[in-house]
């Protein structure tokens, strides 16, 4: 696991860890909950990086379509599926909203669908197109793969619209220091390197989805930052340091649902990039050390999260 990895799942279980502070006749909202696996069935060329246009060579990491469903005391209902993919284009959204306004009799604006912005999954595309170096046939497959992605969102979110149930809503705020501003300034111009001194978003919303007992059934979570601690060198399929944060925070919680979405982070790379399997020690080191307490958690290197109620 990368040492990016280790940064944000070590913040995350901390953030997730803290007792709620609400009773159980609190309980506001029903919430439903589904995922399903996206990964391709074949190797497809990946995304993200243009210089890349064979198949991927490894699944490091399966990636995954997850849903959230919402609806609040008024009976008012809402959608959101996160994907661990590089993004959706509109010629492949749109018909996935379509589809699910449809089945679900939503309105357009109770649907969002967001993608994680990983560098490490599989181009989706509807257009049998082949990039120059890129097989017909791996374009073919690009297509057929597509087409069955937009199957999966649209029955994701219908299995979490009809598992809705009792639930309570809360939310904070931890930090995760790794993401480092990418705009460099150098004589010859700004070029895309890292900038100690630029501006970064390095906080981490959280909203927490608990039963009305109390026990934790999701976490969602958000980062300002590329997801891509993995070059253009990678041809191992995955997630990248949100995927690995999701795994990790689910093994440390077994039953619960992690969710990713990407914030603002276009000016911000992880720092450092790269494979750092030789430093996973010690961050699994710093997670045993870590101090928890009544509505807080904190870790020795200051990442920290207070809660609130959802209303």
């Amino acid at each position: 696991m990368n040492i990016s990895q280790f940064i944000v799942s070590t913040a995350l279980a901390l953030i997730v860890a803290f007792h709620s502070q609400t009773n159980a006749a609190e309980a506001e909202w029903k919430a439903g909950l589904a995922t399903v696996k996206i990964t391709p069935e074949k190797p497809l060329p990946m995304s993200g990086y243009a210089s890349r246009v064979k198949p991927y060579e490894k699944v490091e990491q399966d990636i995954y379509a997850k849903a959230l469903a919402l609806e609040d005391n008024r009976g008012q209902r809402a959608v959101l599926v996160t994907t661990d993919l590089l993004g959706l284009p509109r010629a492949v959204a749109e018909p996935i909203c379509e589809r699910i306004r449809e089945k679900a009799k939503l309105d357009r604006s109770q649907i969002l669908l967001s993608s994680s912005h990983t560098h490490s999954a599989p181009t989706i595309r509807l257009e049998e197109r082949a990039d120059p170096g890129m097989a017909p046939e791996d374009a073919r497959n690009i297509v057929t793969y597509t087409r069955g992605l937009q199957d999966k969102i649209v029955e994701v979110a219908a299995q979490a619209l009809a598992r809705l149930e009792p639930s309570k809503l809360s939310w904070g705020s931890g930090i995760a220091h790794f993401a480092m501003n990418r705009r460099e300034f150098t004589p010859r111009g700004v070029i895309l390197g890292f900038n100690p001194r630029g501006l970064a978003d390095r906080s981490v919303p959280v909203l927490r989805i608990d039963s009305p007992e109390g026990k934790l059934r999701a976490a969602l979570f958000e980062y300002a930052c590329h997801n891509t601690t993995l070059t253009q060198t990678n041809f191992h399929l995955c997630g990248d340091y949100a995927g690995f944060a999701q795994a990790h925070l689910q093994a440390q919680h077994p039953g619960v649902q992690a969710m990713f979405m990407i914030g603002c982070g276009g000016d911000a790379n992880p720092h450092p990039r790269g494979t750092c399997r030789r430093n996973a020690a010690d961050w699994v080191g710093r997670l045993r050390r870590t101090r928890h307490r009544r509505g807080r958690a904190s870790i020795g290197g200051g990442s920290e999260c207070q809660t609130r109620r959802a209303r």
